[in-house]
């Protein structure tokens, strides 16, 4: 009988490597840095490391299918069918959303996510108009939640039910979800709606009637474990005014779906999903129900939409699209690139669908369940992010639940506080917005779109996207094309990166330059050497050219008093606030903003 061939062992012929030997190899590349500078905290104050082993680590991911769900919510995870790619449909007019609609079903979407207020839907003839023409025992569809969420999903119900379709057969989401819409729109929540929402679809498994929507916290500038937070203790909400009106836990736990901000942060975003799943099965544990698997849908953030290079927007979405379906996601939705400038077209809907249809068939990401699992890093954030959740959870619960933590402002003060941390590392760019804050294109031609729906107002969160307030600078220096004058110290091979980063800087704010006199504002660039030998008198000179303003790149050092004396105003390096810097800048260019 032939011999088994032995297992090939990649390893085999090479020393064992220990973190020791790496750390002294790492320590060689860092020029005088340490392995410390290597760290990143994020704003849950978890450290993500450079480097991670087992170390100890205690398995406690599970199996995908079973308790505590953090490797998936069903055995098989997606490897079935892939993930649902449902298809975000906002048109103006129900003509324009059915036509949408259509469109996406047929090319590769397998549900869609209507957004009545988008599309201008108030009644069930409208939603009717909108889902003409849809085999709705074949395609799911769920509802944004919204204001009168409760009666939109009487609409929906009633339209299974005129057009005869079967309960088995019906699947999708109601929408229904009265503390998000506070949240996201004011008003109070109206927990009574969810009881009838629940029995409406009782004998309908593939409906959820009662959407968590988490993206509202992460749209407001929440961190990850207070958005997690915040969906467990509104989940928890929900099971309690549930089980008031007569619902068991199981089938109040059967009626949740919760819905989750995808970003551009691949490994966090794929924690996420983990660490959300791993929570709630802790949840429904300690209700004491067997129906502990959380269902999650995901869709892509909108607060890192850019208006400004668009195009950037695809890898952003893209990267999303990937993380959400890695972590375990059961649905998701993209956002096309060109939201942040108005209602998408059809190229902008054709590259959320195909990117995800790229993601699912090409690259078959959804043939493997938890493909991220096992993974040291992986498994570290995602326990690290499960623990810092649960901690905020408790205080939320701590302070009377979501209800009352939501109306006393505590949820709004931390959210604020993170938003606040948020920005200011984008304004000294220690975060960047490729095409925005980074590598600002002046020359990008602008995408025509049609006017965008009219953006969530009169919650207590102020919900915006990260390259705001950016975009305000762009577009207030390009309305008056304004030009700063650039003076280089020395050679070109000299000065070339500080007036590469000097450029780079004022294109944020639309700011052209020039090596030629006449502008009021004028910075000077060049080595440390040639700014200390040089720098005072060539800003001497500037200020009897009759230039107002003086910049100088670079840290001021010991020079600074000298440098002051000779006329410099202010000093620009790598992690200058820009926001607060370009905003001076226009202003002395009498730029009006």
């Amino acid at each position: 009988m032939p011999t088994p061939a032995e297992p090939m062992r990649l390893a085999a012929g090479f020393e064992p490597a220990t973190r020791d030997d790496w750390a002294d190899l790492a320590g060689l590349s860092l020029r005088g840095r340490t392995l410390e500078s290597l760290t990143t905290v994020t704003d849950d104050d978890i450290r993500i490391e450079p480097l991670y082993g087992d170390d100890g680590l205690v398995d406690r991911a599970g199996l995908p299918g079973a308790s505590p769900h953090t490797r998936g919510s069903a055995v098989a995870g997606n490897t079935e069918a892939g993930w649902d790619v449902r298809a975000l449909v906002l048109d103006a007019g129900t003509a324009a959303a059915n036509a949408t609609v259509l469109d996406e079903l047929e090319r590769g979407s397998t549900s869609v996510l209507v957004d009545r207020a988008a599309i201008g839907i108030g009644s069930a003839a409208d939603l009717a108009a909108v889902l003409d023409g849809v085999f709705l025992e074949m395609a799911p569809v769920a509802l944004v939640p919204g204001p009168d969420a409760a009666t939109a999903a009487g609409w929906l119900v009633e339209l299974w039910e005129q057009l005869g379709t079967p309960v088995a057969d019906r699947s999708g989401a109601l929408g229904v979800d009265p503390i998000g819409v506070a949240a996201r729109h004011g008003g109070d929540p109206d927990l009574s709606t969810l009881a009838p929402a629940v029995a409406s679809v009782a004998d309908a498994p593939g409906v959820h009637a009662i959407t968590v929507d988490a993206t509202v916290w992460a749209d407001a500038g929440a961190s990850e474990a207070w958005e997690l937070a915040c969906s467990l203790a509104t989940g928890v909400a929900y099971l309690r005014a549930l089980e008031d009106d007569g619902i068991s836990i199981d089938d109040a736990l059967g009626a949740l779906t919760f819905t989750y901000s995808a970003d551009a942060d691949q490994f966090r975003t794929v924690a996420r999903f983990r660490a959300a799943r791993r929570l709630w099965d802790r949840v429904a544990g300690s209700c004491g129900s067997d129906v502990r698997a959380q269902h999650q849908t995901a869709v892509t953030s909108d607060a890192m939409l850019a208006r400004r290079d668009p195009w950037v927007n695809l890898m952003r979405g893209a990267v999303a699209a990937f993380s959400a379906g890695i972590g375990g996601a059961s649905s998701v939705t993209v956002r096309p690139f060109d939201s942040a400038i108005g209602r998408p077209d059809e190229l902008g809907r054709r590259t959320a669908r195909n990117t995800q249809l790229l993601l699912t068939e090409e690259s078959g990401l959804a043939r493997v369940v938890d493909p991220a699992g096992g993974s040291w890093f992986v498994e570290e954030l995602t326990e690290r992010l499960a623990g810092a959740a649960w901690e905020r959870f408790r205080w939320i619960e701590a302070d009377g639940g979501m209800l009352a933590a939501l109306s006393s402002g505590r949820i709004a003060d931390e959210v604020g506080a993170t938003r606040t941390a948020r920005a200011a590392r984008l304004a000294t760019r220690t975060d960047g917005l490729t095409g925005v804050s980074e590598f600002p294109d002046l020359d990008e031609s602008g995408l025509d779109r049609l006017p965008g729906p009219a953006p969530a107002g009169g919650g207590p969160f102020s919900l915006h996207r990260l390259a705001e307030p950016f975009e305000a600078l762009r577009d207030a220096g390009e309305a008056a094309d304004p030009v700063v004058r650039l003076v280089s110290l020395g050679p070109l091979a000299e000065h070339s990166e500080r007036t590469t980063f000097a450029a780079n800087l004022l294109a944020v704010a639309g700011i052209r330059t020039t090596v030629e006199a006449g502008s009021p504002v004028a910075v000077i660039c060049g080595t440390d050497d040639r700014c200390a030998a040089e720098a005072v008198d060539v800003a001497r000179e500037l200020r009897v050219d009759g230039v107002a303003h003086v910049l100088l790149v670079g840290r001021p050092g010991d020079c600074e008093s000298d440098w002051r004396d000779a006329g410099v105003d202010e000093f620009v390096h790598a992690r200058s606030d820009v926001l607060d810097v370009l905003g001076r800048m226009l202003d002395v260019l009498g730029v009006a903003r």
